[in-house]
């Protein structure tokens, strides 16, 4: 299926993350894949998250913090008159690393003004303390990560 391409530019692969909408986690706790598909923020090597302080990743990632993650863009499907020449064009950044709770307040605004920003709006932000208080704030310092591409 197609031409694939590794990326391995720091700043392409930073290109593709600052143009995905989402980001997809993989989680593992007792040989049982998780996977789930999130809103996110990068910035200086590292994803943030928010999310509720409850649910199946939060107990999933206070057991082991090793997550993998995936986000992809310009997802197309190039189809031809032989179904065995349909091809799939996309770029997408594989990743490795390990997620925390952020407990500090100011580290928290952090996160959340890096995830606000990647939406479009530039801050500063005005988070009502009691809702950042409520809020789980995962901060997913990366590992390793590397950038494919396929009918380009």
């Amino acid at each position: 299926m197609g031409n694939q391409k590794l990326i391995s530019d720091r700043q392409q692969i930073e290109d593709i993350l600052s143009k995905a909408k989402f980001i997809r986690i993989a989680l593992s706790y007792a040989e049982t894949p998780y996977i789930v598909p999130m809103s996110f923020g990068y910035l200086d090597n590292a994803i943030y998250l928010h999310s509720s302080r409850k649910g199946k990743k939060i107990e999933i990632l206070k057991k082991n913090s090793s997550v993998c993650f995936e986000a992809d863009i310009e997802t197309e499907i190039m189809t031809a008159e032989d179904p065995c020449k349909y091809n799939v064009r996309y770029r997408s950044v594989i990743g490795h690393g390990q997620a925390k709770f952020l407990k500090d307040y100011s580290e928290k605004v952090r996160g959340l003004t890096v995830l606000s920003e990647h939406y479009g709006k530039k801050g500063p932000f005005e988070f009502e303390e009691w809702k950042v208080n409520r809020l789980c704030v995962i901060k997913i310092e990366i590992e390793k990560m590397t950038g494919k591409e396929s009918g380009f």
